[in-house]
């Protein structure tokens, strides 16, 4: 809600530029992933999707986000996240 706020749009609407921020390592290309995984539109699953169906499982999410940190160059900016139990 605070983003909708902000910027006065759907969060499904708002560019991931915008909320990008390179200073703090947070590309636009990872805001983008994080804003889909949060909650995407078009059928997409995300972990806020108001359809159960399409939501996305911790695990899945999971794997975005590692994704993202082995993307990262050399994690800058980032946190290297603790491995899942399993």
């Amino acid at each position: 809600d605070r983003c909708e706020d902000e910027f006065d749009e759907l969060w499904t609407n708002i560019d991931a530029s915008k909320v990008a921020d390179a200073a703090a390592g947070w590309t636009a290309a990872a805001a983008r992933a994080v804003k889909d995984l949060a909650k995407a539109g078009d059928g997409q699953k995300s972990l806020c999707h108001d359809s159960l169906r399409n939501r996305c499982t911790l695990p899945v999410a999971l794997t975005t986000l590692r994704g993202l940190l082995s993307g990262a160059q050399g994690g800058a900016g980032m946190q290297e996240a603790a491995p899942a139990p399993g």
